[in-house]
């Protein structure tokens, strides 16, 4: 099992100090890296306290301070940028941090980061088709070109080249054609929850592909204590802060619609829980899934079931809207009791 921390410089309310907090989380991924996780993920959204929005500039910054651990982008959104511009940016990284990079691109379901770019959203799938096609041309071909609806690549060749020669792609899903397109185009699966594998898998199998030679990756909220009821006292605030963001931003009109119709809505509970009712936090689910917020015994449970569902990477979200030295605790007690038994040597 591969774990990662993902990063997303959560600032509600900006009751943190920006220049600390961006402190703290380089110093956060830099702890991954000396305690043996595997990846350090960042996340990308506009105009908003709860993400930082340009991740390739601060993977570059981590890439500065660390040694070992995987860089990777969960997720850019990709209908918004130019590919030129991804590619070459992650070409660069690569480059930087010695091939230790993944790119991770995903269609955005956030409205704001649309407007403020000035692209319909209806466009975002077309979008992303073309990009997929780009990006993946010039990593593997000399003097590429492309003529699309939205892009037009004259004969270009990539320079730099990327160390590996060919960093992981991953593509997020939460619907059939997204499934679909992530396998037609043999990229990884950038999961947001636990559905989806079974299908995504048997697209690859009709695509021609191995399943096995692709990963699987789920995002969790988490926050890990000595004690359960510790954690989730801890985390309260943060989760309510958090859920309250994305009940604001998301939107479930689209591709997320379905999840509007589980019991309790998208997140489980409505309306969202105060943070003092602990009972009814406990209820939330994040993408349909439960949220580990727990000790270290729940982690392993957590681990073992997600394993069995046929996941390969773990995207563990410990700084969700929390102060960064409880992060940290979190961080340094799932790897002593979590990461020993399930990594393999």
């Amino acid at each position: 099992m591969d774990f990662g921390i993902a990063l997303t410089f959560s600032n509600p309310g900006f009751q943190f100090d920006v220049e600390q907090l961006a402190k703290s989380q380089i110093d956060q991924a830099v702890l991954a890296d000396e305690l043996g996780y595997n990846h350090v993920w960042t996340a990308q959204h506009h105009g908003t306290e709860m993400y930082f929005p340009a991740p390739f500039v601060t993977l570059a910054t981590i890439a500065a301070r660390t040694r070992r651990i995987r860089l990777g982008t969960y997720i850019v959104i990709m209908p918004i940028q130019h590919p030129l511009d991804v590619v070459e940016n992650a070409a660069t990284l690569d480059v930087l941090s010695g091939g230790r990079f993944d790119l991770g691109l995903g269609l955005g379901n956030f409205v704001l980061d649309f407007e403020a770019y000035g692209i319909p959203k209806s466009e975002r799938g077309a979008r992303m088709e073309e990009s997929l096609s780009i990006i993946r041309g010039l990593w593997t071909q000399e003097n590429f070109s492309f003529k699309g609806k939205y892009y037009t690549i004259p004969p270009f060749t990539l320079v730099p080249k990327p160390v590996q020669p060919r960093p992981p792609l991953w593509v997020a899903a939460t619907a059939e054609k997204a499934f679909d397109r992530a396998a037609r185009h043999e990229c990884h699966l950038a999961g947001g929850s636990g559905f989806g594998i079974e299908y995504y898998e048997s697209r690859l199998r009709a695509y021609g592909h191995d399943p096995k030679k692709f990963h699987k990756s789920i995002l969790q909220l988490v926050h890990i204590a000595e004690t359960r009821e510790q954690a989730w006292r801890e985390a309260a605030e943060s989760i309510v802060a958090w859920v309250k963001y994305y009940k604001k931003e998301l939107d479930l009109s689209g591709d997320l619609k379905f999840m509007q119709n589980q019991p309790g809505g998208y997140f489980g509970v409505d309306p969202i829980p105060e943070p003092s009712d602990l009972d009814s936090l406990k209820k939330l689910t994040f993408f349909g899934t439960p949220l580990l917020i727990g000790d270290p015994n729940d982690a392993i449970a957590w681990v073992e079931k997600t394993k069995q569902q046929g996941f390969t990477h773990a995207v563990l979200g410990m700084q969700s809207a929390i102060a960064p030295e409880l992060a940290e605790k979190s961080i340094r007690l799932f790897a002593k009791h979590v990461l020993p038994r399930f990594q393999q040597r």
